[in-house]
């Protein structure tokens, strides 16, 4: 896990740096956000780092694919095909590492980023609830389409399901679908919204509460963060969210991998791969 976090380290300081030079706004997501503010670092047993940004900032980074940090790059479905994720990803391009669950070898990338866009979420509840759950079917279809089929037996309702999604949809259509209805939002809510998180309706949240950007140490460094990360904290996790979770619970939010390689760039390796078929 410690090399994993060196690594995810150098992918945010250039991220920041690179968000810094551009005047791009950003904010330390979820258990990322957690940790800053619980542990001054990493949760010790957390393997990713999760941001978001104002869709107005994450339009401008999209637009700025071709400006990346040398031996860096950002990656997302409108940029190129067969991305199984609606949000974007920001790589260390000379390294190597597959997710063993859901994409497993079907998506080859460097370590990363999860950059998630905030948008205007609808000011009254049922709207919000609508917009969730549109967006739940949609991950739903994705994650039908890019599981490992053969990971686990299944019931054969379940199987008949997974076979018809096989057949009726592809990655490139639902991802595009789903980050059209994302980008539906309500002008001057008072409300962020990452559809695309783990948290689901608790990741509305009040634009007062991110505000302005604040520095948190994070592992000797200084990234941006919540103006008010007690009620982001608690909206997300409860009043408790200074209290570590069970161990059971400690592995529900973890990215298995099932190829890591620190020193080789993920392109070379799925050269290679592919020569091999």
């Amino acid at each position: 896990m410690q090399e994993l976090h060196e690594n995810l380290l150098e992918v945010m300081d250039v991220f920041h740096g690179f968000c810094k030079e551009q005047g791009l706004t950003y904010y330390m997501l979820g258990g990322t956000m957690l940790g800053a503010y619980r542990h001054q670092g990493f949760i010790p047993w957390d393997d990713d780092i999760d941001i978001g940004m104002p869709r107005k900032d994450y339009e401008k980074l999209l637009a700025l694919k071709d400006k990346m940090p040398v031996g860096f790059g950002l990656r997302h479905h409108r940029l190129e095909s067969g991305i199984p994720y609606a949000f974007a990803h920001f790589e260390n391009v000379n390294t190597t590492y597959i997710e063993q669950r859901r994409s497993k070898d079907t998506y080859v990338g460097g370590v990363y980023l999860e950059i998630f866009p905030l948008d205007e979420a609808p000011a009254k509840a049922w709207q919000r609830k609508l917009k969730y759950y549109q967006i739940r079917l949609y991950k739903r279809i994705l994650y039908g389409l890019i599981l490992d089929f053969h990971e686990k037996k299944r019931a054969l309702p379940k199987v008949i399901i997974i076979r018809m999604i096989q057949l009726l949809f592809d990655v490139d259509a639902i991802t595009k679908r789903m980050d059209n209805c994302i980008r539906k939002g309500t002008s001057g809510s008072p409300y962020y919204s990452n559809l695309l998180g783990h948290w689901g309706l608790r990741e509305d949240i009040k634009k007062e509460i991110f505000g302005v950007p604040q520095s948190y140490s994070f592992e000797q460094r200084s990234y941006n963060g919540a103006e008010h990360p007690e009620q982001y904290l608690t909206c997300l996790y409860g009043e408790n969210y200074m209290t570590p979770p069970s161990e059971a619970e400690r592995e529900k939010g973890k990215h298995p991998a099932a190829y890591v390689d620190f020193n080789t760039p993920y392109k070379l390796y799925d050269k290679k791969k592919a020569a091999d078929r």
